[in-house]
């Protein structure tokens, strides 16, 4: 979450920018798509792809572009102060319309919009550059910080003075005219299917009670599933790693995985990834992780949250394989005839969970503890089938989604609260994890047992692979298709 930062997130953080035919917009980035037809301001405000998350990264990007290539960026941030200006007077609609974006959300949002401020009005800001002699540098330092900094300031006064003090505690879309229509929209947006709530929640108990059997294996006899909960947290509470010790944890699981791609693959990228660590004003509101593509000669990275590190120790390795080896990292890079383009989170984090189970049938989890920690992903992953329907249809209070999280998780408090805000913020986006998963190994397990010894798991990812981005009815399609083929006779 998401990475989405969404990890989520996950893949979100690919998504793109607002930076397009030189028009700049405030607003939820790519989650407002899947609200479009939705009466909330969700649509303006969003603490994880939200303008306050992405527009500093493409800032430090043209700081380390360096201030010869200034100019396109000059000219496309001049428009921040219309760009906010015209954000509060859509939010003052919002509040007009009683459209406002649920509390939880907007006071995350607020804190992200004040660290960035102080940020920006640092004397050595990161945004800004070092090489003063340099006219395009003095003209990039004085946008910020006589144009940026101010018109961020006045949209921080905005959400504290006017904004917040009217929002209601109330999280989901059920509180909306058509909000049931609302979040089946955004789910069918996010994931290309479109199950019903019932469906939905279905799969999400038997994902809940096949990882909880799973979870039971690893433990001792006669213990119990809230006993080896109740034990893991407790190690997650007390465990002193540090963020040093996580990076490195995380950068040999994605070496073990590079290794050992030719078990499940007949292609191998060549594409590099590093361990690069968040910045400072995400870690709050983020979660662990998300995967950043390759930029011109610089290497894919895996962008770890440090914060918390002893909570973060548990499932260090999963995620790692999730954000890296064999899941976003591969994916991205697979060499392909075409190159893939688009977006879609059924079959990209679909295929980044999936990649979860699939690493254990390689053997990549270093311990016990590590396996345990992909079961206990899994729970947080299915508890978000029966928590998002909970919240947008049932009329669950943000208090019971925490609850219920913390009862089926290992996750710590702030940690859960990170992710519901998450669910609340992006109705439909964190379904896509274990719908899109559930495809991939459903007609897997049906190609088995239709092919026999034919089945080849490395051409079996081919099919899903080689064609790229595309939705999940047509993954199907494709899977079943090679299926009749190759049972046939044929190539």
């Amino acid at each position: 979450m998401k990475v989405f930062l969404i990890g989520f997130m996950a893949a979100l953080i690919m998504f793109g920018t607002n930076v397009q035919s030189n028009q700049l917009v405030a607003d939820s980035g790519f989650a407002a798509q899947a609200l479009k037809n939705c009466k909330t301001d969700l649509r303006f405000l969003n603490q994880v792809i939200g303008w306050q998350v992405k527009w500093p990264r493409q800032w430090q990007s043209t700081i380390v572009a360096g201030p010869d290539t200034a100019s396109e960026a000059i000219t496309t941030w001049s428009q921040v102060p219309v760009a906010l200006t015209l954000a509060i007077e859509t939010l003052r609609l919002g509040i007009t319309s009683e459209e406002t974006a649920p509390r939880a959300v907007v006071i995350r949002v607020h804190q992200q919009v004040r660290d960035l401020l102080s940020d920006l009005t640092m004397a050595n800001s990161k945004y800004t550059f070092n090489n003063f002699e340099h006219r395009k540098a003095a003209q990039w330092n004085a946008l910020i910080r006589e144009s940026i900094a101010p018109a961020v300031s006045m949209f921080e006064k905005f959400i504290h003075n006017e904004y917040l003090p009217v929002t209601g505690e109330t999280p989901g879309l059920s509180q909306l005219k058509g909000g049931s229509k609302c979040f089946s929209d955004a789910v069918i947006w996010w994931t290309t299917l479109n199950p019903s709530m019932n469906e939905i929640e279905e799969i999400g108990r038997r994902f809940l009670k096949e990882s909880r059997a799973q979870l039971l294996a690893t433990g001792k006899k006669g213990e119990t599933i809230k006993n080896i909960l109740t034990v893991l947290r407790t190690k997650t509470e007390d465990n002193h790693t540090t963020a040093k010790e996580l990076i490195a944890i995380s950068e040999m699981a994605l070496v073990r995985a590079h290794d050992k791609t030719s078990l499940s693959f007949s292609k191998r990228t060549a594409k590099e990834i590093v361990v690069h660590e968040m910045p400072k004003y995400m870690q709050a509101s983020a979660p662990a992780g998300y995967y950043g593509r390759a930029q011109g000669n610089m290497p894919a990275r895996y962008i770890i949250n440090p914060s918390r590190p002893n909570e973060r120790r548990l499932m260090a390795e999963v995620i790692a394989f999730h954000e890296g080896m064999p899941g976003h990292h591969l994916w991205s890079t697979y060499p392909r005839k075409n190159p893939s383009t688009g977006y879609n989170s059924g079959i990209l984090e679909g295929w980044a969970l999936y990649s979860e189970y699939l690493a254990d049938e390689m053997d990549l989890y270093s311990s016990t503890y590590d396996r345990q920690g992909m079961i206990t992903k899994h729970l947080w992953a299915a508890s978000r089938l029966i928590v998002e329907p909970g919240l947008h249809l049932r009329g669950w209070s943000r208090e019971d989604a925490i609850r219920f999280m913390m009862e089926n998780t290992v996750m710590s408090r702030t940690e859960v609260e990170i992710e519901v805000d998450r669910y609340i913020v992006m109705p439909g986006q964190s379904l896509s994890y274990i719908l899109g998963a559930d495809l991939i190994l459903s007609e897997r397990n049906n190609a088995r047992k239709i092919m026999g010894s034919l089945f080849d798991i490395s051409d079996f990812h081919d099919v899903i692979l080689g064609p790229g981005v595309r939705t999940l009815p047509q993954v199907r399609e494709d899977i079943r298709a090679w299926v009749q083929l190759a049972s046939a006779g044929g190539e």
